[in-house]
């Protein structure tokens, strides 16, 4: 039977890089790492081999010890998941197809861009300091730049113009499109819930579905397409590429709460500290990336404001790509919830920015610099800054705190004006946003609600009641701990975990849920006695990729079976009919279109024997006679397979797999003959 193996590379519980190998397939799902780390969070690793982080911090080292010569294709999840990519195809040995669907492909050229620049803006900004002219736009892996507050940014492996190179080499997929990289495998996409194009994949291999859960949200109340549950009641092995840390999910309210009535409270949080400042007509500092939660965020409090009659403020996004990606939403309907896609057919835009820039309340910086040049008209501003972006944060809350001192009077007093701003912060990065709160408020006071779309330990137990033919489930093993042990006995498959560089390898066993094929003829049959409904006996015998129902006749219908039987007997009088008479994992060959007469065993097993088949024409045990029959028997790496030709041909196979092989290979033969 054929085997799948994974290694992870990445050793951080929020990005992934699997390397998986099938039978004689290699491939690789998700090219995720981070752009910094914060303070002392260390990466889930094995404890066995977790290093220093200066070590693990480059991820040169893990991306060399792959031989990408032999990599057939990759499969990105979502955009969050490519900060490797561009080094992946323009500095390594890879030349196989990358499959992604088309937002995460523009919306992850929007992020690596982002963070290329917020990475050379910072080192031009530190460079500035030592003197030095350099800058790291550069093609190699540089290391660690040690920044403020024990964040360590890490300069980007690659340029512009290898994203733009690596853009190029994306095969743009749609959600439920089966796509071949290389023989016998195919791969689709299901949603998953977390942001707009964000897939699970699934690969198949010859009838073995193997599915790979990335970032998935089971929310609704957002603006991306909903979860697709399919992605798991399909695949016999499902693998579990993220989870949020249990360390960050300690809170009662996240395990109790349905997570669509905690995103909504949380959202509905933080807009209603927003609505209370911009009352005041005081300034708001909004701290997440121009993409994602951001945009519901945005529709909320803009709506709100406006039923409430408030002054609408001005809504400044400072960000080199935030104008791509707001704009983004709403040219990519068919991949929004249900409920957003409905509003394409009004027409009415999905999202409220449209809107807001028409009436000139919506701008696009690219950098503090632009924005110095910038003419802004006059009202309250919110500034929407990426958590990224330290630079344009602290800009902002110095400049507003000199204003808070330089104020009059009456403001003061009334706590209006430019006495007053607040700082809302969502990131549920609780390394980032401990880092970002510790700087911060040392000076101004953070309204931080984590808003968390990741699934959980308590989520992955309750999606996986929905995994009726999985018969292996990997975990992180962050997570395996956290399960309770008796979840894989009620469901009966077998849950393993799985850790930093340490290889996991599962059988992919036979499928106990293949679909049901009722033969063709069978129906015919029905119809010709008139019937609409019938009872119908027969044996489910397993075949290559199905399970049919060959139907045993009953005295119902046995006139109209024995007159078929007649009709064939006069067609074709010198040929025996192939029918099967055990239960076994049979062969669907269709024999009746071969002359089954001139056959002998020992012929058969000679001509097996020439096309390069094991076989040997031996006597059959069961037979209980004095006068022994023979059978053929074949043996093949994957199993063994058993011939019968008295009484009827029957073919018994250990494994589908082997069930592959002889089939092509009885049928070439028999059409030689």
């Amino acid at each position: 039977m054929p085997s799948i193996c994974v290694i992870p590379f990445s050793p951080f519980e929020r990005h992934h890089l699997l390397l998986c190998e099938l039978e004689d397939t290699m491939f690789i799902v998700d090219c995720g790492w981070p752009t910094e780390i914060y303070g002392d969070k260390q990466p889930v690793a094995n404890s066995k081999t977790q290093t220093a982080k200066s070590l693990f911090a480059n991820p040169r080292d893990a991306l060399s010890s792959i031989n990408w010569s032999r990599v057939d294709f990759i499969l990105v999840s979502n955009y969050e998941q490519m900060t490797l990519l561009p080094y992946i195809t323009e500095y390594t040995e890879f030349t196989g197809p990358i499959y992604a669907t088309e937002p995460t492909k523009a919306y992850g050229k929007c992020v690596l861009e982002e963070g290329l620049w917020v990475t050379d803006s910072g080192l031009q900004r530190s460079s500035s300091y030592t003197g030095s002219a350099s800058v790291a736009s550069t093609s190699t892996l540089a290391g660690d730049r040690p920044s403020e507050e024990g964040q360590t940014t890490h300069t980007m492996p690659y340029t512009q113009q290898d994203i733009i190179a690596a853009m190029e080499k994306i095969n743009d997929v749609r959600l439920n499109e089966i796509v071949a990289p290389v023989p016998f495998v195919q791969v689709y996409a299901r949603s998953s819930g977390y942001c707009i194009g964000g897939a699970n994949w699934t690969v198949a291999y010859k009838g073995h579905r193997t599915a790979f859960i990335s970032t998935s949200a089971f929310a609704t109340c957002l603006h991306p397409q909903e979860w697709d549950g399919s992605v798991l009641s399909e695949a016999q092995a499902i693998v579990f590429c993220d989870a949020v840390d249990p360390a960050e999910s300690e809170d009662s309210e996240i395990n109790t709460v349905p997570q669509n009535v905690q995103i909504s409270q949380r959202i509905n949080q933080l807009c209603s500290t927003a609505i209370s400042t911009l009352k005041q007509r005081s300034r708001v500092l909004l701290i997440g990336e121009p993409y994602g939660v951001t945009q519901d965020i945005l529709q909320v409090i803009a709506e709100n404001a406006m039923s409430m009659n408030l002054p609408l403020p001005q809504f400044i996004f400072i960000s080199p790509v935030a104008e791509h990606t707001v704009q983004y939403g709403n040219i990519m309907g068919e991949w929004l919830c249900a409920a957003k896609q409905a509003m394409l057919y009004l027409p009415e835009y999905p999202f409220v920015d449209k809107d807001l820039r028409q009436k000139g309340h919506l701008h696009f910086v690219r950098s503090l610099s632009e924005l110095a040049i910038r003419s802004i008209p006059q009202g309250i501003w919110f500034v929407i800054a990426s958590p990224r972006d330290t630079a344009t944060i602290n800009h902002f809350i110095r400049q507003w705190q000199q204003d808070a001192k330089q104020c009059g009077g009456a403001d003061m007093a009334a706590g209006t004006g430019a006495s007053k701003f607040s700082v809302l912060l969502y990131d549920d990065d609780v390394a980032r946003a401990q880092s970002i709160v510790n700087r911060i408020s040392v000076t101004n006071e953070v309204t931080y609600v984590p808003v968390s779309q990741r699934l959980t330990h308590h989520a992955i137990e309750q999606c996986l009641a929905g995994a009726t033919r999985a018969q292996h489930v990997l975990v992180p093993s962050h997570i395996y701990s956290r399960l309770p042990p008796s979840i894989s006995n009620n469901l009966d498959f077998k849950l393993l975990e799985y850790s930093y560089l340490q290889a996991t390898e599962i059988d992919l066993d036979t499928d106990r849920h293949l679909p049901l094929n009722i033969q063709k003829e069978m129906t015919q049959q029905l119809k010709r006695t008139g019937k609409q409904h019938a009872v119908v006996s027969g044996q489910l015998l397993l075949a290559a990729g199905e399970i049919r129902l060959e139907r045993i006749d009953d005295s119902s219908t046995a006139d109209s079976s024995s007159q078929d039987a007649e009709t064939k007997a006069k067609s074709k009088p010198d040929t025996q009919v192939a029918e099967a008479v055990r239960p076994s994992i049979r062969m669907a060959a269709n024999l009746d279109n071969y002359d089954l007469s001139a056959w002998t065993p020992e012929r058969l097993a000679s001509e097996l024997g020439d096309i390069g088949l094991n076989a040997a024409a031996v006597d059959d045990t069961t037979d209980a006679s004095s006068n022994k029959k023979k059978l053929v028997r074949i043996t093949i790496p994957s199993g063994t397979a058993t011939i019968r030709m008295h009484g009827g041909w029957t073919v018994d196979c250990t494994s589908v797999n082997t069930q592959w092989v002889v089939l092509d290979s009885l049928r070439q033969v028999l059409k030689a003959g």
